[in-house]
């Protein structure tokens, strides 16, 4: 006797059902490939983004134009999870504050020259950056007598050396180390209503 040709419901129904066991099979395979590859992408992300931050605070850092004594702060006030510079504006000459907030994943930066309306501030977000950061400053204490680490500059004169951790990737331990330059120095016009610089060589 010719049979017909094609498939009978009972091998459609097996064929069906060892489709499905081998879809559950793969899912956590599939699932686990996903999750590694989000990972990936934001420690990426994470590391570019931490990248530009470093590369922004190199160059601020560079510029921070230390205050008078008369100043309420110094060109260098920070604490464990904020830090403000007075810095040199490099086309102008002129004086801006340029404030770093971190919070959560991100970092928030505010660009402001002294007495500028709320108008005339920048401010941006660096996004991924990591959680758990904290700022560490190093240099010579309140008396001037000694060095020392804190996680709280409120002194007029500028610290050596500004930390920033990072949260660890991969057990990778992500440090930041900012060299404030030793050769900065007070050098502007001063003005006394607003106790701050707004120019000068």
């Amino acid at each position: 006797m010719n049979r017909d040709s094609g498939f009978t419901l009972l091998e459609a129904l097996i064929t069906v059902g060892l489709l499905a066991l081998l879809a559950v099979l793969l899912a956590p395979a599939v699932r686990a490939v996903s999750l590694a590859e989000a990972r990936v992408r934001e420690h990426v992300e994470s590391r570019e983004t931490a990248g530009r931050l470093a590369a922004l605070l190199r160059d601020s850092v560079t510029r921070v134009q230390p205050m008078p004594d008369a100043a309420a702060r110094g060109g260098v006030f920070g604490t464990a999870d904020t830090l403000s510079l007075w810095v040199r504006m490099p086309a102008s000459g002129e004086l801006a504050r340029l404030d770093f907030v971190f919070g959560g994943d991100d970092v928030l930066v505010t660009l402001a020259g002294p007495g500028s309306s709320p108008r005339m501030t920048q401010t941006s977000r660096l996004a991924g950056v990591g959680r758990d950061a904290r700022l560490y400053y190093y240099g010579e204490t309140e008396t001037r007598d000694a060095l020392a680490w804190t996680s709280r500059w409120e002194y007029n004169h500028l610290p050596r050396l500004i930390v920033l951790d990072l949260a660890p990737i991969n057990g990778t331990i992500r440090r930041i180390e900012l060299d404030v330059p030793a050769q900065a120095r007070f050098d502007c016009d001063f003005d006394s209503g607003f106790g701050v610089c707004l120019g000068g060589g």
